[in-house]
């Protein structure tokens, strides 16, 4: 099969011709259709998380068609149209293979007038958005600071937010202010001043119930805290809150780590495909490019020029 692999970190990668991945008694053969990019994969690439096997195929989130499945699974079969993570194989592939009922790459069936391409857009940045919105406890009339909302992360966790009844606020650049409003955010706050407290302050000056932060960095994430009132909740999505340094000034700090969350999971993954179906998630896909282009995107969306979520067209 032909698959975009790399031979060891930080190489540049390229497509080439690798074995179909093993079919084990409990995982499923997807012929990938498309597959969705995210930060992570060009993490991967550069080395950002360890524990990896060479050659390693990049790519984590798919949609494709059921080719084969192994004799314990049972909830899908050869035809089913699927999605989600393939983090054992890669995403970035003609063919892999992901075990049914692992926590770390779940998968589901694709619901019925939901295209390959949104569907392969969803699984990470949607999850993220999900499990992020549960641990901060977001609900009706939730006062909710996102961070970075233009991302797919954030315009994710905006409609959703908005969904559950929070009052939104968004932290973005002044050409995306438009954009995050007409995704529900009750307001806009812009970014271009580069100084979250003193821009935030400015324009709402009462303290949030809860934070999303998407971009910060773990001294900014300190120097932000006067944003949230006493008792409040931050997430990081990046792993860089002190939590016993929130802890000791009466907040909450969560690092969240997306597949060790009870939203990593089929139910989760039916959840924002059942919001994206009915119109109720909106997804911005930016474009779609051949596999061999994978490296070049790839060190575009490190370089921060991709606007709108980019996918690979495999077959």
């Amino acid at each position: 099969m032909k698959a975009f692999a790399i031979d060891r970190f930080g190489s540049e990668g390229r497509v080439r011709d690798l074995p179909q991945p093993q079919l084990d008694l409990d995982s499923v053969l997807v012929r990938v259709r498309v597959a969705g990019i995210n930060p992570i994969d060009w993490k991967i690439r550069d080395g950002k998380a360890g524990g990896r096997t060479f050659p390693l195929v990049l790519g984590q989130d798919f949609a494709g068609v059921v080719e084969q499945v192994g004799s314990q699974v049972t909830r899908v079969k050869a035809g089913d149209r699927v999605f989600g993570c393939a983090r054992a194989h890669g995403a970035y592939a003609e063919e892999t293979a992901v075990p049914d009922h692992e926590q770390a790459s779940p998968f589901a069936l694709i619901p019925d007038g939901l295209s390959d391409a949104v569907a392969a857009a969803l699984p990470t940045p949607a999850l993220t958005a999900l499990a992020s919105l549960s641990a901060l406890g977001v609900g009706k009339d939730t006062t909710l600071l996102v961070v970075g909302a233009a991302g797919a992360v954030g315009t994710a966790a905006v409609q959703m937010a908005r969904l559950r009844g929070a009052r939104v606020s968004a932290y973005v650049r002044s050409e995306q202010e438009a954009e995050l409003r007409s995704l529900g955010a009750d307001e806009a706050i812009s970014s271009e001043r580069d100084d979250v407290l003193g821009s935030v302050q400015a324009q709402h000056p009462e303290p949030f119930d809860v934070i999303l932060d998407l971009i910060s960095d773990g001294e900014t994430l300190k120097r932000n805290a006067p944003l949230l009132r006493q008792g409040g909740r931050l997430v990081t999505t990046i792993h860089v809150a002190d939590e016993k340094w929130f802890g000791d000034r009466g907040l909450t700090a969560l690092n969240i780590v997306m597949n060790e969350t009870p939203q990593s999971s089929p139910e989760g993954l039916n959840e924002v495909a059942k919001l994206a179906a009915d119109g109720k998630l909106r997804v911005d896909v930016a474009g779609e490019r051949a596999l061999a282009e994978a490296g070049r995107t790839l060190d575009e969306g490190k370089a921060g020029k991709l606007s709108g979520k980019m996918l690979l067209r495999i077959t």
